[in-house]
């Protein structure tokens, strides 16, 4: 064990991992944990908000997708079938 005047910092000094360590990781994963069941329960709230104001008029109410929105990554360009040169026959046009 540490040479401490105070056995308890002795104590937690020497077993850093677990008295430290640990204690703040498990705060870290719970806090996590609650704030996504407050976004979860806000982003419910906010879904039923909007579908008990289109449901008298018949609407159906859907929320975008990443298609809809066009947050799709760009497709890859095709293939270049015809070697290097961008076209059919690159001699034809010199």
């Amino acid at each position: 064990m540490l040479k401490y005047s105070h056995p308890t910092l002795a104590l937690v000094l020497d077993y850093w991992p677990i008295t430290i360590f640990a204690p703040t990781v498990l705060l870290l994963i719970a806090t996590l944990a609650l704030i996504t069941r407050w976004w979860d329960r806000r982003d419910r709230a906010a879904q039923e908000s909007a579908r008990a104001a289109a449901s008298p008029t018949g609407a159906v109410v859907a929320w975008p997708t990443a298609r809809v929105r066009g947050n799709l990554a760009p497709a890859s360009p095709p293939p270049n079938h015809f070697g290097h040169s961008g076209g059919h026959d690159a001699r034809a046009a010199s």
